[in-house]
């Protein structure tokens, strides 16, 4: 008896200490989800641009605070011929200097530090709701995957039987070698339709785990992923409208950025014409503060200043105009870029519309496919047992019911997929599928 608490207790520490011998942890849908915007190398990155962001910001907004400088030197000095009264030389300076006014160029700069942590805000959001776009088609691929595969070992096991049947009647006599090589040759291509699919199956399972940044073990399955079942009020409403693009990040960050131009433009054109400064400054200096025949008040003094001034270029060779008309080409080239990454989103969006429609309706479309092909196959079954069709018949029921399965499911997450991206160019991706 002691020895089988001292086995139990063993066992106990071993599956506290090493999880894994548990088996392999069960994700869902959501659970996957989280993982990954956990774990992403890519959100990551997206995180650290968002913080220098905020730095430079904060840098930004520090031009416009006065500096406060401390300088102190000391050491040896002579000259010849010598008109120190000691060879020690010292000196400490405190500096407070203001810049009042740049020529707006420090109000710029700031406004463009704002609009780069607004972009790079938008950017986190934008790579995040990818993530989830791509983490979440995946896992419809490999629910898909699943789904196929179920029915394939489903459609094997059927011809199986059926073979094993006519395999014993051919036995008999009462079946010919022509019906007995043809079910043969069904159950060789089912067989193989089936180990497909179970390799598609495989090769989802390994990409959901690149996805969410787990390292690919040969020996084991760190998870178990848990398909999504079919849910028909899942696709039960689809949207005839399609999405204001005006919350996608994207839209938002191509805005941003063409005001972020409109600066960069405004910084180049204000050194072509005359430039105004004004700054203010205030100071301590004290010389020789220690050394021999010296006291620390001697040789000290203050100073401030107030200055305002005016610097206009008279001739420069034409180097600040063109610097303005590349300034400018550069900005035409940025838009251009811009306003096609936009149209393409927005054509994406539209043609979203159309996918949504046709698979809806051939979703629909499917689910009642198979219920006629499903009568049809067990009519058809019945018939063929007594004797009134031909094998031939009963196998090709078989494979139009294989079909009509295959159109149910691949339908049905081809609309979920499409679904969520229309959240994705709705803009709340995000918020719609980790909400609790």
């Amino acid at each position: 008896m002691k020895r089988l608490s001292e086995t139990w207790l063993s066992l106990f520490i071993l599956l506290i200490l090493n999880p894994q011998a548990c088996g392999a942890a069960s994700l869902g849908f959501q659970e996957t989800i989280e993982k990954a915007l956990e774990r992403s190398p890519t959100l990551q990155s997206a995180k650290a641009e968002l913080q220098i962001r905020e730095l430079e910001l904060k840098n930004s907004f520090s031009k416009f605070l006065p500096s406060l400088d401390l300088n102190a030197t000391t050491g040896l000095r002579d000259s010849t011929p010598s008109f120190y009264s000691s060879p020690y030389g010292n000196e400490l300076s405190l500096q407070l200097t203001e810049n009042l006014y740049d020529n707006g160029v420090s109000l710029l700069r700031y406004d463009s530090a704002k609009i780069q942590k607004n972009i790079a805000e938008l950017g986190y959001k934008n790579q995040r709701d990818q993530l989830i776009l791509t983490i979440a088609t995946e896992y419809f691929r490999f629910s898909l995957s699943s789904g196929l595969s179920d029915v394939q070992q489903q459609q094997f096991d059927i011809i199986s039987r059926q073979f094993q049947s006519v395999s014993s009647q051919y036995q008999q006599g009462i079946r010919t070698r022509r019906d007995y090589l043809r079910f043969k040759t069904e159950l060789r291509r089912a067989e193989i339709d089936l180990q497909r699919s179970k390799t598609n199956l495989e090769t989802s399972k390994l990409e959901l785990m690149r996805l969410i940044g787990y390292e690919l073990t040969p020996d084991q399955d760190i998870f178990q992923f848990v398909p999504v079942t079919m849910d028909a009020s899942a696709v039960a409403s689809v949207p005839q409208k399609a999405p204001d693009l005006k919350l996608h990040p994207q839209r938002q960050i191509s805005d941003l950025q063409k005001k972020n131009l409109e600066n960069e433009l405004s910084i180049v054109k204000r050194s072509y014409w005359p430039e105004l400064y004004l700054t203010a400054g205030a100071g301590y200096r004290k010389g020789d503060f220690y050394g021999e025949n010296t006291v620390f008040s001697d040789n000290e003094a203050t100073t401030w200043n107030v200055l305002l001034n005016l610097k206009f270029n008279i001739w420069d060779w034409g180097l600040r105009r063109r610097n303005i008309s590349i300034t400018q080409a550069r900005n035409i080239q940025a838009e251009s870029s811009l306003d096609m990454s936009v149209n393409s989103l927005s054509a994406d969006n539209r043609k979203l519309m159309v996918d949504l429609n046709e698979t809806a309706k051939n979703f629909a479309l499917a689910q009642e496919l198979l219920d006629l092909e499903s009568s049809s196959y067990r009519m058809l079954e019945t018939e063929y047992r007594n004797g009134k069709v031909s094998y031939l018949d009963i196998i090709l029921a078989l494979r139009d019911l294989l079909g009509a399965k295959v159109q149910v499911y691949s339908n049905y997450f081809e609309l979920r997929t499409q679904l969520l991206k229309y959240l994705y160019y709705e803009g709340t991706l995000h918020e719609r599928l980790t909400q609790k």
